[in-house]
């Protein structure tokens, strides 16, 4: 199988060694101008939705504590009528890093359009 420099599958010619994504492409003004157009769109759209995101986070906090007490008291569903109880040692510790729902405007920043 080709993998992301280039190289042919088992039996095929191999390319040059480039990456995939390095084949120059022309471009009309009217489409640069588009694209560009799409991606200030775009990067609008995610902040938005970053924002909603990060607005979302105390709710999200608090279903996290929600599903963790359940499991963790009445447990979890495995068969029919039969539960798992998950004790409290053995829940996951929340995590130190801001939670990602989404990936930031910046992160569009420099992919190759």
């Amino acid at each position: 199988m080709a993998n992301q420099m280039g190289d042919a599958s088992e039996g095929r010619p191999s390319g040059k060694g480039k990456p995939l994504n390095s084949i120059e492409h022309k471009r009309s003004k009217s489409a640069k101008t588009w694209i560009k157009k799409e991606l200030a769109q775009q990067q609008k759209r995610f902040k938005k939705i970053l924002q909603n995101m990060e607005d979302l986070t105390p709710k999200r906090n608090k279903w996290y504590a929600e599903f963790l007490e359940t499991v963790s008291t009445r447990g979890t569903n495995i068969d029919g009528d039969t539960r798992a109880v998950v004790a409290k040692q053995d829940l996951p510790k929340p995590p130190r890093k801001k939670h990602r729902v989404t990936y930031e405007a910046k992160d569009l920043k420099g992919f190759d359009h």
